[in-house]
């Protein structure tokens, strides 16, 4: 009975190990970051016809679309889903205040995305209005892109998707109808 109990304790920490190195090791591997091939369209009312291209540098990761979150929060500026975007250098906390207006830092939508970029898991906590959120992010070049879903989610703006034309369709004027 003793030996059985010991082998299920070994086999136990053994996979708490193996599952601790396994998180480890991918929070801290970095990821190639390519270039986004898709259009990026947005509108703003409820008229889709009003939409227009916008190109903010936009980073595929692992299939996923990345904006850098100051890029987002100038393009949903003005619309009904409009947020403010700020950082608590002390706590090192991403502050979000949700229906506030984007004061502009001065380098949104500068720059394309470079073809190939390493991105690393960041490890700055987002607050959405004060409250905390799990959010996937990844720093490229000092700064932070997010998963375009799980931000649409979050901040409930509309993220929708063609196939057929590779185009990635934003919109302030309706909410997150995702999953």
């Amino acid at each position: 009975m003793k030996k059985r109990l010991t082998a299920v304790l070994l086999l136990a920490l053994c996979v708490v190990f193996s599952a601790t190195a396994n998180a480890a090791e991918t929070a801290g591997a970095p990821r190639i970051a390519t270039a986004t091939n898709n259009t990026i369209a947005v509108s703003n009312s409820t008229q889709e016809p009003d939409a227009h291209l916008v190109h903010p540098a936009v980073y595929k990761i692992d299939g996923f679309n990345y904006f850098r979150l100051r890029d987002l929060a100038m393009i949903l500026n003005g619309s009904e889903k409009q947020f403010a975007v700020d950082y608590d250098p002390v706590s090192k906390n991403v502050l979000i205040t949700t229906g506030k207006p984007y004061v502009p830092a001065g380098d949104e939508l500068t720059g394309a995305a470079r073809e190939k970029s390493s991105a690393i898991y960041s490890d700055n906590a987002v607050l959405i209005d004060g409250e905390s959120v799990m959010l996937t992010a990844f720093k490229i070049d000092g700064y932070n892109y997010f998963r375009l879903q799980d931000l649409g989610r979050a901040l409930d703006f509309h993220v929708g998707y063609s196939d057929e034309t590779k185009t990635v369709f934003l919109s302030g004027a309706k909410g997150y109808e995702g999953d």
